[in-house]
């Protein structure tokens, strides 16, 4: 990655020098880039020796800017395999995408095919996505919760009761939709056949309002119901 032009190509990205390439400005906004973000960006030549090694996001990892300058990455990441293929696949032409954990922080990497003077090499971009990996797991958690919090809802909703020996009772309230249907009739199903019931009563006196696909849910729950003998 230098501050010349860039061309996309098959193979990835062409490093090259055009009419339009301003490199003091490419250098300053790279600069401004390095020292101000956790990422850390790395280019390979075609044999995987390093020879770019720079960004503050080598702090977090405890690596000085410029210490892998000159040596091989296969040497370095030797303990990670994962890692060496992806940048050989990038030599080879082929570009990848990342997120790995490591020393309790998350690091996401693309792995970017260049070629620089007509060789083929590898540019990496890696960036400390610890805070927004964690937002996203606190996300998923509450989004769980929730979910949980409307099935025990649905539940509590849809009790099924045993009133007499081999005799249910499902009493049913509010809006009844297709997703809830198809629940209860999960449930009751397995009711009957676990205590065996030989009747099974729905009442929907409790239920505001119930459209045409969902009538169709209750009369295959019905349909199902006698065919397990009830």
């Amino acid at each position: 990655m230098t501050g010349g032009g860039e061309s996309m190509s098959m193979a990835g990205v062409e490093i090259q020098n055009g009419p339009e390439a301003n490199p003091g400005e490419a250098e300053l906004l790279l600069r401004a880039l390095l020292d101000n973000l956790p990422v850390a960006v790395c280019r390979y030549d075609r044999e995987g020796i390093f020879r770019f090694h720079d960004g503050k996001g080598l702090e977090v990892a405890g690596v000085q800017p410029g210490a892998h300058l000159g040596k091989s990455v296969y040497e370095l990441y030797a303990s990670s395999p994962t890692a060496v293929e992806a940048i050989q696949n990038a030599i080879a032409g082929k570009g990848s995408h990342t997120i790995t954990e490591a020393h309790g922080i998350t690091w996401e990497t693309w792995f970017i095919p260049v070629r620089h003077g007509g060789e083929p090499g590898a540019v990496t971009i890696t960036m400390d996505a610890t805070t927004a990996r964690q937002r996203e797991l606190e996300l998923r958690n509450k989004l769980e919760l929730i979910e949980k919090q409307q099935r025990v809802i649905r539940d509590l909703s849809t009790p099924i009761i045993e009133v007499w020996d081999k005799v249910l009772t499902l009493p049913m309230v509010g809006v009844v939709d297709s997703l809830r249907i198809a629940e209860v009739m999960d449930n009751l199903l397995d009711a009957i056949v676990s205590k065996d019931a030989r009747f099974a009563i729905l009442d929907l006196t409790g239920v505001d309002a119930v459209d045409t696909r969902t009538a169709g849910y209750l009369i295959e729950m019905i349909q199902a119901i006698r065919l397990l003998g009830a």
